[in-house]
């Protein structure tokens, strides 16, 4: 589970985060914990990444995290769960974070216990009202159909065989059309974990995907790489006005056969 600890007092966000690697661990879930003393610092990140919980901080060096929960539901596609974790104590400031989108409000002292069941009972109520690979049975992205209940991929109908990890794969980069994805992101999300199982194994799987899919200009898609960076699925439709530099680099299927 990826974790955002938006927290400006060192000593706190700390704090924070043996809270949460403790709490999470005892109910069996590994939790990547990403500390961020500013807005602008979470912004950068949250505007390439996805996280599944957000740890929020009222007061802020550049704002403030009701500013920043607006951000999130303007500008992002998957919205996390939001736990505010405030010095902030009066009935009218939790019911103004709880408005502003907030799944819980836990004030300053905290209990680390506590703390860590309401950061995992916000994601478990979180998940039940956000749309999710669970929830939606068919996706449909132009002549691409994805039933995520089976993890089946269509193109024009005809059922295409995919692994789970490339099912899993062209799920997230379809899902976030556009947005460049980091390497590491991409790692964790589909293998769950964010050290390489290989070196190429990644790029062996993008291939494969592109060429079982038909991501390709012809068939009106651009898969690149984005240089240092990871990849990003773009349809031809929506980019037609800008220049195509970023042709994709060392795609092709190595000797390192992934699994």
């Amino acid at each position: 589970m990826r974790i955002a600890v938006v927290e400006d007092e060192k000593v706190v966000s700390e704090r924070i985060e043996k809270a949460l690697l403790d709490g999470f661990a005892e109910r069996g879930i590994e939790a990547n914990i990403f500390s961020f003393e500013t807005s602008k610092a979470f912004i950068h990140t949250a505007s390439r990444n996805t996280f599944d919980l957000v740890i929020l901080d009222w007061h802020l060096p550049d704002g403030t995290g009701i500013a920043l929960l607006n951000w999130m539901k303007t500008y992002l596609q998957i919205i996390p769960a939001v736990l505010m974790v405030t010095l902030r104590q009066e009935e009218a400031d939790i019911i103004q974070a709880l408005n502003a989108g907030a799944d819980d409000f836990i004030s300053k002292p905290f209990r680390p216990r506590e703390l860590a069941a309401r950061a995992y009972a916000s994601t478990r109520r979180h998940s039940l009202r956000t749309p999710s690979v669970a929830q939606q049975q068919t996706l449909e992205f132009g002549r691409i159909k994805l039933n995520t209940n089976r993890e089946t991929a269509y193109v024009d109908d005809e059922e295409v065989s995919l692994t789970r990890q490339e099912f899993r794969l062209a799920f997230l980069l379809l899902n976030q059309l556009g947005s460049p994805l980091s390497r590491s992101y991409l790692y964790e999300y589909v293998w769950g974990k964010s050290d390489p199982p290989g070196t190429r194994t990644l790029d062996v799987h993008i291939h494969r995907v592109r060429k079982k899919l038909k991501l390709t200009s012809e068939f009106g898609w651009n898969l690149v790489s984005v240089y240092g960076y990871g990849y990003r699925l773009q349809a031809l439709d929506e980019i037609a006005d800008e220049p195509s530099s970023n042709e994709p680099s060392g795609d092709k299927p190595s000797n390192d056969e992934a699994t």
